[in-house]
């Protein structure tokens, strides 16, 4: 549940914040609301459709292959989770710009306002498509279906809200170590479903385990019970976890989290260093 409320907050969120922006740059553009809805509209349907074929395709190899899909399920999302880390890191302040731009153009008729539905129904269906396939890994995980729901509705309900406070400026202090504090959760995310990933395939016997079992928690924590269950979706936590699982999580968690920290510093440094002043 706490994993699935981590995802859909963290992308709920980056919806929100990009129609905050849509909408202070679009302020006394006749019918923009109806622009902005229709573009949410878009994203969602485009989201359904990803979910209804994942769903088709995941019945077709019942049996043949499950394992292999579950686990290329769980390494796309992976990669998408990493890929929506980094790249918000460094094309964040971009993209804000970017945007900002474009609603002026549209406001100014330089631009039609088709345009910013584009720009939002991609940014909806993009992270919609990524609770998509965080969900049905989820699932595959063996994730109870209620824990799901109740986690993507308290995420998206939180998502909202601190999008709202965001969009009015109520929590301006501390949106920087908001989205460091959720990037780190979701890179983290990213590492178990990698560990979880390799366990498919282990199973459908395209890895070897190498060692089958590194070390045995169990008497101190089951990997069955609420608590461990709930550390197995926020990080991955496995009571007898082999060693290709280890290598699988160990390598996603240090290559991200590596990338995450070393994106953008030589920018912020050179910005230091213009900013002393020459004597």
């Amino acid at each position: 549940m706490f994993g699935t409320a981590t995802i859909v907050f963290r992308e709920i969120l980056e919806v929100a914040l990009v129609l905050g922006i849509v909408l202070a740059a679009t302020r006394g553009l006749p019918k923009r609301t109806h622009m902005v809805l229709m573009g949410v509209g878009i994203g969602i349907v485009g989201s359904a459709i990803i979910a209804y074929f994942t769903d088709t395709i995941s019945e077709m190899v019942d049996g043949v292959g499950q394992e292999v899909f579950n686990a290329g399920i769980m390494f796309i999302a992976v990669a998408f989770l990493s890929w929506t880390v980094i790249w918000m890191k460094t094309h964040g302040r971009e993209l804000a710009r970017h945007i900002n731009e474009v609603g002026a153009q549209v406001v100014s008729g330089n631009k039609s306002m088709y345009v910013l539905v584009g720009v939002i129904a991609l940014t909806t269906f993009r992270e919609g498509a990524e609770i998509v396939l965080f969900t049905y890994g989820q699932l595959a995980m063996g994730t109870p279906m209620f824990s799901v729901m109740t986690g993507g509705l308290i995420g998206t309900v939180g998502g909202v809200i601190v999008g709202f406070m965001l969009y009015f400026g109520l929590l301006t202090a501390v949106k920087r170590h908001l989205f460091t504090v959720t990037s780190w959760m979701l890179i983290i995310l990213s590492a178990g479903m990698a560990a979880q990933g390799a366990n498919f395939l282990i199973q459908a016997g395209i890895l070897p385990e190498l060692y089958s079992q590194v070390w045995d928690t169990s008497w101190f924590l089951d990997g069955g019970s609420f608590i461990g269950e709930t550390l197995g979706v926020l990080v991955g936590y496995t009571a007898r976890p082999s060693a290709m699982e280890l290598i699988f999580y160990v390598s996603v968690l240090i290559t991200v989290g590596l990338a995450y920290k070393m994106v953008g510093r030589p920018k912020k440094e050179l910005a230091q260093k213009d900013a002393i002043p020459a004597e």
